[in-house]
């Protein structure tokens, strides 16, 4: 398999997701939102969708949110699910707690999780620590 063409495939697919999600609801960007880690779930306007935490960028680090006891439980219910696939595919980008690369290796993360997940979208914030990323379900997606 050409997994680099794969995780291309995954970033488009995830943008498209993620706009299609948005549009479905009629939601803007600069939208008002807030989340609730241990809620499991996001606010986009009057929209409440749940999220699964992908991970953390801190200065030039990715850290897999598998890997990080500060994020409760409720908060990355299924990301294993991608360690696994990274595990059972030799793809150490999946399957490694930790890597270099920041921001840009966070965001392919990202997309490489929600398409494993077959997420909904994809979100991505700015916190006084660095960035946290999120994937997205629609509440009645199972």
């Amino acid at each position: 398999m050409d997994w680099g063409a794969w995780s291309d495939e995954a970033a488009s697919l995830m943008t498209a997701r993620t706009r299609d999600l948005l549009a479905r609801h009629d939601l803007p960007r600069g939208t008002a939102y807030r989340w609730d880690l241990d809620a499991g779930a996001i606010v986009i306007g009057d929209k409440q969708l749940r999220l699964t935490t992908i991970g953390t960028v801190a200065d030039d680090s990715f850290l897999w949110s598998w890997a990080n006891d500060a994020i409760p439980a409720s908060a990355k219910v299924g990301v294993e699910k991608v360690r696994l696939f990274g595990v059972e595919n030799d793809l150490p980008l999946l399957a490694e707690p930790f890597m270099h690369g920041g921001l840009a290796e966070g965001k392919e993360c990202l997309a490489l999780a929600g398409r494993v997940l077959e997420a909904d979208g994809i979100w991505i914030d700015q916190t006084d620590a660095g960035f946290i990323l999120f994937v997205l379900y629609e509440p009645t997606h199972h």
